[in-house]
Protein backbone atom coordinates (compact mmCIF):
# COMPACT_ATOMS: atom_id res chain seq x y z
CA UNK A 1 0.00 0.00 0.00
CA UNK A 2 1.16 3.36 -1.05
CA UNK A 3 1.72 5.93 1.93
CA UNK A 4 -0.78 8.72 0.71
CA UNK A 5 -2.98 5.96 0.31
CA UNK A 6 -3.16 5.40 4.09
CA UNK A 7 -5.49 7.10 6.59
CA UNK A 8 -5.26 7.34 10.27
CA UNK A 9 -8.85 6.59 11.95
CA UNK A 10 -9.96 7.18 15.73
CA UNK A 11 -12.91 6.84 17.70
CA UNK A 12 -13.90 8.55 20.56
CA UNK A 13 -17.13 7.72 23.04
CA UNK A 14 -18.93 10.93 22.91
CA UNK A 15 -21.89 11.69 25.75
CA UNK A 16 -23.23 14.94 24.68
CA UNK A 17 -23.16 14.11 20.57
CA UNK A 18 -24.88 16.97 19.43
CA UNK A 19 -22.40 19.03 21.19
CA UNK A 20 -19.24 17.28 20.57
CA UNK A 21 -20.04 17.68 16.44
CA UNK A 22 -20.62 21.37 16.97
CA UNK A 23 -17.47 21.40 19.06
CA UNK A 24 -14.67 19.73 16.77
CA UNK A 25 -16.48 22.01 13.33
CA UNK A 26 -16.31 25.22 15.26
CA UNK A 27 -12.81 24.80 17.17
CA UNK A 28 -11.08 23.07 14.39
CA UNK A 29 -12.99 23.22 11.11
CA UNK A 30 -13.76 19.56 10.85
CA UNK A 31 -15.11 18.57 8.29
CA UNK A 32 -18.25 16.22 8.74
CA UNK A 33 -17.57 12.88 5.89
CA UNK A 34 -20.73 10.81 7.02
CA UNK A 35 -23.37 10.91 9.51
CA UNK A 36 -26.29 8.65 10.67
CA UNK A 37 -28.25 8.00 13.88
CA UNK A 38 -25.91 7.95 17.13
CA UNK A 39 -22.33 8.37 15.41
CA UNK A 40 -20.51 10.92 12.97
CA UNK A 41 -16.90 10.42 11.24
CA UNK A 42 -15.20 13.81 10.72
CA UNK A 43 -12.16 14.58 8.61
CA UNK A 44 -9.69 16.50 10.92
CA UNK A 45 -6.02 16.66 10.90
CA UNK A 46 -5.61 14.61 7.90
CA UNK A 47 -7.26 11.73 9.87
CA UNK A 48 -11.06 10.76 10.62
CA UNK A 49 -12.39 10.70 14.01
CA UNK A 50 -15.60 8.99 14.90
CA UNK A 51 -17.43 10.33 17.31
CA UNK A 52 -20.18 7.65 18.88
CA UNK A 53 -23.29 8.83 21.16
CA UNK A 54 -22.66 7.26 24.12
CA UNK A 55 -24.72 9.21 26.81
CA UNK A 56 -24.14 5.99 29.49
CA UNK A 57 -20.46 5.89 28.82
CA UNK A 58 -18.81 4.16 31.50
CA UNK A 59 -15.57 6.32 31.53
CA UNK A 60 -14.45 8.49 34.14
CA UNK A 61 -13.55 12.00 33.83
CA UNK A 62 -9.69 10.92 34.62
CA UNK A 63 -10.11 7.94 32.46
CA UNK A 64 -10.66 10.68 29.25
CA UNK A 65 -7.98 12.42 30.13
CA UNK A 66 -5.31 10.33 29.78
CA UNK A 67 -7.10 8.85 26.23
CA UNK A 68 -6.95 12.33 24.27
CA UNK A 69 -5.77 12.45 20.85
CA UNK A 70 -3.79 15.25 19.14
CA UNK A 71 -1.73 16.48 16.72
CA UNK A 72 1.35 18.32 15.48
CA UNK A 73 0.84 21.43 12.75
CA UNK A 74 3.58 23.84 11.74
CA UNK A 75 4.07 27.09 14.07
CA UNK A 76 1.35 28.85 11.11
CA UNK A 77 -1.69 26.62 12.08
CA UNK A 78 -1.02 26.14 15.99
CA UNK A 79 -1.09 30.49 15.70
CA UNK A 80 -4.69 30.31 13.83
CA UNK A 81 -6.24 27.23 15.90
CA UNK A 82 -5.18 29.48 19.13
CA UNK A 83 -6.38 32.56 18.13
CA UNK A 84 -9.51 30.93 16.56
CA UNK A 85 -9.84 29.08 20.34
CA UNK A 86 -9.42 32.41 21.98
CA UNK A 87 -12.76 33.70 20.71
CA UNK A 88 -14.01 32.35 23.68
CA UNK A 89 -16.68 29.65 22.44
CA UNK A 90 -13.89 27.00 24.09
CA UNK A 91 -11.91 26.97 27.43
CA UNK A 92 -8.11 26.09 26.88
CA UNK A 93 -6.85 23.90 29.55
CA UNK A 94 -3.18 24.87 29.04
CA UNK A 95 -1.80 27.71 26.14
CA UNK A 96 2.23 27.91 25.41
CA UNK A 97 3.24 29.59 22.66
CA UNK A 98 6.01 28.02 20.86
CA UNK A 99 8.34 31.15 22.07
CA UNK A 100 7.44 30.47 25.95
CA UNK A 101 8.36 27.30 24.99
CA UNK A 102 12.04 25.88 26.19
CA UNK A 103 12.27 23.61 23.12
CA UNK A 104 9.89 25.97 20.81
CA UNK A 105 6.99 23.02 20.66
CA UNK A 106 3.95 25.27 21.80
CA UNK A 107 0.87 23.10 23.43
CA UNK A 108 -2.71 24.17 23.28
CA UNK A 109 -4.79 21.45 25.65
CA UNK A 110 -8.67 21.77 25.72
CA UNK A 111 -11.39 19.35 26.34
CA UNK A 112 -14.63 18.62 24.44
CA UNK A 113 -18.49 19.06 25.60
CA UNK A 114 -17.79 15.51 26.39
CA UNK A 115 -14.13 15.69 28.65
CA UNK A 116 -12.18 14.41 25.94
CA UNK A 117 -9.16 16.14 25.75
CA UNK A 118 -7.66 17.19 22.65
CA UNK A 119 -3.64 18.70 22.23
CA UNK A 120 -2.37 20.69 19.31
CA UNK A 121 1.72 20.90 19.69
CA UNK A 122 3.22 23.30 17.65
CA UNK A 123 6.11 22.14 15.18
CA UNK A 124 9.41 23.29 16.46
CA UNK A 125 10.78 25.83 13.93
CA UNK A 126 14.34 25.08 12.58
CA UNK A 127 15.56 27.93 14.11
CA UNK A 128 14.80 27.05 17.59
CA UNK A 129 17.30 25.22 19.81
CA UNK A 130 16.89 21.83 19.84
CA UNK A 131 15.12 20.26 23.23
CA UNK A 132 17.31 19.57 26.10
CA UNK A 133 19.26 16.20 25.24
CA UNK A 134 19.49 16.78 21.83
CA UNK A 135 21.83 17.20 19.19
CA UNK A 136 20.40 19.87 15.99
CA UNK A 137 20.19 18.39 12.93
CA UNK A 138 23.48 17.47 11.05
CA UNK A 139 24.18 19.79 7.91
Amino acid sequence: MERDALLFHLSLAVERFEACLLFYRSAFDARVVAIAPGVANVFIFGAQVTLHDRAASPLTPDARREMHFGAVVPVEDWLRIRDRLATGKHDLLRCVAPADAPDGRGKLLLSDPSGNLVEINAEPSRSAPPPVGMSPPAT
